[in-house]
């Protein structure tokens, strides 16, 4: 993961995922992307891959101050916050001004298989100043995220 640290930047540009439904709320921003199984990106004989999205909203204040929280979802229905172990598969996020980069590999280091149907990722991004009025909410737990920040 940590190769993929240094490599991921110089690809951000080139890679966009759907933005299929999106939240521009007073309080935080929420979008979901649909990464297909053709999105994932190996660049290591299997040993890893990863997606990139674009996040123009992802601002210097933001990236500086504030919380960008990814979330997945397998079925559309229950996010896990990032970084998750699930079945001996590791998923992190890594992010920069405008950009956020998806990754996963093995837990022992052996070679994967890329989810074989769509992925939902759901990106958060709250600036400071809100984040300072709700120093209780717990950024791993979704629905706490949701209720706190006023997001669809």
């Amino acid at each position: 993961m940590t190769i993929l640290l240094f490599i991921i930047p110089a690809v951000f540009s080139a890679c966009r995922k759907e933005v299929t439904r999106e939240d521009p709320g007073d309080q935080a921003y929420a979008a979901v992307r649909d990464i297909k199984p053709s999105d994932w990106i190996t660049e290591d004989d299997s040993v890893s891959f990863y997606t990139s999205f674009d996040i123009p909203q992802l601002s210097d204040a933001v990236f500086d101050h504030g919380a960008v929280i990814i979330y997945l979802s397998f079925d559309d229905n229950i996010y896990e916050a990032l970084p998750e172990v699930y079945e001996g598969i590791t998923y992190g996020a890594i992010h920069s001004q405008g950009a956020a980069t998806v990754d996963m590999h093995a837990l022992d280091g052996s070679r994967i298989i890329p989810p074989g149907g769509d992925v939902y990722a759901k990106i958060v991004l709250i600036d400071a100043q809100q984040l300072s009025l709700h120093p209780g909410v717990n950024l791993q737990d979704f629905q706490a995220v949701r209720k706190a920040f006023h997001i669809q």
